[in-house]
């Protein structure tokens, strides 16, 4: 099955993600934030599509992006933000460095015609 992991404080934007996700057939792992995140992908397994907000509590999706790099599996990044773009700029900018593979920014909102096509790519991109 397709695994997405979303990161986001925002939990009725999280819930409308994890909603249509489950739609298109995706096990879907919500966290609150970065530290939540990276505990979750730890104990999971096989290829998976991950989706991280910029700005959190506790460790935003900067932050963990260090933590990323160290789990072994196959994973898919793209960052969300409902803000500025330098901050976005940035995450990709350090995960690409860091060798993660990630995708095209995520806006908020993000239609959902949008976001299952997101889905759709990332389905054909993980394989």
């Amino acid at each position: 099955m397709k695994q997405l992991y979303i990161a986001d404080d925002n939990e009725e934007f999280s819930q409308y993600l994890s909603t249509v996700a489950h739609q298109e057939g995706w096990s879907v792992s919500v966290s609150a934030n970065g530290k939540q995140l990276i505990e979750s992908l730890q104990s999971g397994e096989g290829p998976a599509f991950v989706l991280v907000d910029v700005k959190m509590p506790e460790m935003d999706g900067i932050e963990a992006i260090e933590s990323i790099v160290k789990i072994n599996r196959p994973l898919r990044v793209r960052f969300i933000t409902g803000g500025q773009d330098s901050a976005i700029i940035a995450a990709k900018m350090i995960a690409s460095a860091r060798d993660l593979k990630v995708g095209r920014s995520v806006y908020k909102p993000i239609s959902m015609n949008a976001f299952r096509e997101l889905l759709s790519e990332e389905a054909e991109a993980l394989g």
